[in-house]
């Protein structure tokens, strides 16, 4: 299927939009976003609710060259990851780090200049809200990684607001149980034969 024919989601074009949006790829074609930091922006936008569709559930993750830890990360999202590579529109680079960590980095393919050229502003605008300051209303609000307290934040250039993305801190989430036995469990009469 030829990319100028294909009927992407919502999401998918909101993250082929973001990730574009990242890379920069028509100024500087050889910048990547790292899957880590996408992954917390994601998270950002889900929780700011953009992506409709999308959830998030805490994974056991190796996390920026730190071992493993539970990131909280979208299944939908790493689903509309593969998606939008398998039918060309990103590529995908893995690297090795110095601790032999894998790290993957994503950006737009030349097939989805077309995509993104019909991308409607209502996609556009969602996405790039995302990086206007809530305090004073200006386009400088980024995302910012501190690997030392591995943590993530979006920060405002002028105003220096700060907003924490819990990328590693699981949500408690409330809910009900109720006990079920199956009906094989339940009572039954059972027959007994004495052999004498």
């Amino acid at each position: 299927m030829k990319p100028d024919e294909l009927e992407l989601t919502n999401e998918q074009k909101e993250l082929l939009y973001l990730i574009s949006r990242l890379t920069d790829h028509t100024n500087c074609p050889d910048t990547w976003i790292k899957e880590t930091p996408l992954q917390a922006l994601m998270f950002h936008a889900i929780r700011k609710g953009l992506f409709n569709d999308y959830d998030y559930a805490p994974i056991s993750s190796s996390f920026l060259g730190q071992g493993r830890k539970f990131v909280n990360i979208s299944k939908e999202g790493e689903d509309d990851l593969g998606d939008l590579r398998e039918l060309g529109l990103l590529e995908t680079i893995r690297l090795s780090s110095t601790k032999h960590d894998y790290i993957t980095g994503y950006r737009p393919t030349n097939e989805s200049v077309k995509q993104l050229s019909q991308l409607d502003n209502e996609v556009k605008s969602r996405i790039d809200s995302l990086f206007i300051c809530p305090k004073c209303n200006e386009p400088n609000f980024d995302l910012v990684i501190d690997v030392g307290k591995s943590s993530f934040l979006m920060k405002c250039k002028s105003c220096s607001h700060n907003e924490d993305i819990p990328l590693i801190e699981p949500e408690d989430v409330s809910y009900s149980t109720k006990a079920y036995f199956f009906k094989t469990l339940g009572k039954h009469k059972t027959m007994r034969e004495d052999n004498k």
